[in-house]
């Protein structure tokens, strides 16, 4: 590495990772890396240097590392808006963005965890209907839900599955019921089941986002949750600016 391109205030690693990140900005998707050792030589840092630096850009998304493979730079991360509120599905078509979404799971009547109970406002012993969904963007997994209704809309879920129609028509036809939605967002390291359906390792950081949705009589319709990989995802919030004010 040439003496201007290196930070003595920051470790060598983070040296090499920053000199890699502007070049792979550069760079097409799919377009394949040097080795580490090539690396290695020409930044003249060793192998274990470079590792961590490339461990770096495969944790934001903009590599992706497999054996036999090589290194490749990754396709770029997709948008998830959530201001203005749209549904996953509805923000993705308004992108011009083709969804996969696939059902790990699905069951008529199971026992919800105390926080969905609490939150569909389920008295004691009630069941739910649940289904686990898996979404992809060009056959690269984006995010996992674990969704839960009420036995009224679980019957109507059962019929729409005995039909063979896709999930996301009957989200769709949901919309139009959801009056409004009580949501928290938060990053938080992931549980083995989230972890094995993002195909990520257990604990990694996923941004969650557990809701609620409400009619317009105040009835909860349906709550979950969302884990989003945050190498393969990036949010976006617009609206109008609230600014604080003072009596003083």
């Amino acid at each position: 590495m040439t003496s201007q391109l290196m930070n003595p205030n920051i470790p060598r690693y983070q040296n090499v990772e920053a000199v890699l990140r502007a070049e792979i900005t550069e760079l097409p998707p799919n377009t394949l890396l040097p080795t580490e050792l090539q690396y290695a030589k020409r930044f003249d840092v060793s192998r274990v240097t470079i590792r961590r630096a490339m461990e770096m850009l495969e944790k934001s998304g903009m590599i992706s590392r497999s054996r036999g493979c090589g290194t490749i730079v990754s396709p770029p991360k997709v948008t998830r808006r959530f201001s203005p509120l749209y549904s996953f599905d509805q923000d993705f078509n308004d992108q011009g963005i083709e969804v996969e979404t696939q059902i790990l799971d699905y069951q008529e009547n199971v026992v919800p965890p105390e926080w969905i109970r609490t939150r569909l406002k389920l008295k004691p012993a009630v069941l739910t209907g649940f289904i686990s969904l898996l979404r992809l963007v060009d056959d690269r997994i984006i995010s996992h839900d674990v969704r839960y209704y009420p036995s009224s809309t679980s019957k109507r879920l059962k019929n729409h599955l005995d039909k063979g129609l896709e999930i996301s028509k009957f989200l769709a036809k949901l919309i139009p019921m959801r009056n409004s939605v009580d949501w928290d967002s938060e990053i938080v390291s992931s549980y083995s089941d989230v972890a094995n359906a993002l195909k990520i390792a257990t604990g990694s950081l996923v941004v969650e986002n557990s809701f609620v949705y409400f009619t317009e009589s105040g009835r909860p319709i349906e709550a979950g949750a969302m884990s989003y990989r945050i190498d393969r995802c990036k949010f976006r919030y617009e609206g109008k600016f609230s600014a604080w004010s003072s009596n003083d």
